[in-house]
C-alpha cells in the first residue's frame, strides 16, 4: 500500500472480528517497523509486550481495562502493549554495549562522523559526562519519552499495510504489571489493539482535524503555514486526504455491528 493511503487509512477502528486470529507474521511486521523507528543516542527506550485476547481468562482481560477501552480489549484478538523503559540510558551508559552511542559504535560505523564533530573523543569527553551521565543519580523518571511513541506510531502504520485494523487505547497499568510481569521500570505508554476490522475501512470516516493553519506556522507562531490547495488535492487524490465524518450509513453499521457483537447499539 502506498504510504499516503496508509495514512489516509488510520482511524481509531472500533470493530474487530474477534473469531478471526492475526497471523504471527504479520504481529513480528509490526514489532520489527517499531524497533527500526528513530531514537535517541540508538538507545532502546521503547520495549513491547505482545498477549493475546483467547490466552487470558475473562478476569485476566478484566485487570488489563479502563473505562475507556473495555470493549475494545474483549473484542481486539492481539493486544501489543506499549512501555518506555526508564532504566535503557542508564544501561547504555554503565554497559556501554553495541550498537548505542555511549559505546562508540556509531562512531565506529560512520553513522556519526567527523564534519558534526563527532569522535571517540568526543563521546568520552562530552556526550558522556555532559549529556548521558547527569541526572542518572536521581534514577528512572517517569513522563514519557517520544522515542517510545515514535516505535508504537510506526508499528500502528505497518499494522494498517499489513491490512489489519489497529486503535491505541490506554490500558490499567496496574493489572498489566500483575499480569505480565512488567519491571518496574517500565513506564505505560498505551495499548494498540489489533485484529482485522469487522468495520468497513472508512468507519466513520476520517477523524475531522482542525484546518492546517491553525496548528502548523511558518517563521512565527500565529502565523499559519498557509495551505496551497494543488498539493491538498494531490493528497486527496492520493488517499492519504479521505472523506470526513460523519458517513451516512454510520448509525446503521453500528447498529449491525453491536447485533454481531452482541453490543447494546444505544
Amino acid at each position: 500500500m502506498d504510504f499516503r493511503q496508509v495514512i489516509g487509512r488510520q482511524r481509531s477502528y472500533q470493530y474487530f472480528e474477534p473469531w478471526r486470529p492475526v497471523e504471527r507474521d504479520k504481529i513480528q511486521v509490526i514489532l520489527e517497523a517499531g524497533r527500526l523507528a528513530s531514537r535517541a543516542v540508538n538507545t532502546a527506550f521503547s520495549k513491547a509486550i505482545v498477549t493475546y485476547r483467547d490466552s487470558l481468562t475473562e478476569e485476566e482481560r478484566d485487570a488489563l481495562k479502563t473505562p475507556l477501552s473495555a470493549t475494545l480489549f474483549d473484542l481486539a484478538p492481539v493486544y501489543i502493549l506499549w512501555y518506555h523503559d526508564m532504566d535503557a540510558r542508564r544501561r547504555a551508559v554503565e554497559e556501554r554495549k553495541w550498537p548505542t552511542v555511549a559505546s562508540g559504535t556509531l562512531v565506529e560505523v560512520g553513522a556519526l562522523g567527523p564534519p558534526h564533530g563527532w569522535s571517540h573523543k568526543y563521546v568520552q569527553e562530552v556526550i558522556l559526562p555532559e549529556v548521558l551521565t547527569p541526572g542518572l543519580d536521581s534514577g528512572p523518571q517517569r513522563g514519557g519519552n517520544a522515542d517510545a511513541s515514535l516505535a508504537m506510531q510506526q508499528g500502528l502504520l505497518a499494522a494498517l499495510d499489513e491490512g489489519l485494523a489497529a486503535t491505541l487505547a490506554p490500558f490499567d497499568e496496574a493489572g498489566a504489571k500483575r499480569l505480565l510481569h512488567i519491571p518496574d521500570t517500565w513506564e505505560p505508554v498505551m495499548a494498540m489493539l489489533v485484529g482485522y476490522p469487522a468495520e468497513s475501512w472508512e468507519a466513520a470516516g476520517q477523524e475531522p482535524r482542525p484546518p492546517l493553519e491553525d496548528v502548523c506556522f511558518e517563521q512565527a507562531v500565529g502565523r499559519g503555514f498557509v495551505r496551497d490547495p494543488e498539493v491538498h488535492e494531490r493528497l486527496r487524490q492520493a488517499g492519504m486526504i479521505q472523506r470526513e465524518s460523519p458517513v451516512p450509513w454510520r448509525e446503521r453499521e453500528v447498529r449491525a455491528l453491536s447485533r454481531m457483537a452482541e453490543l447494546p447499539s444505544d
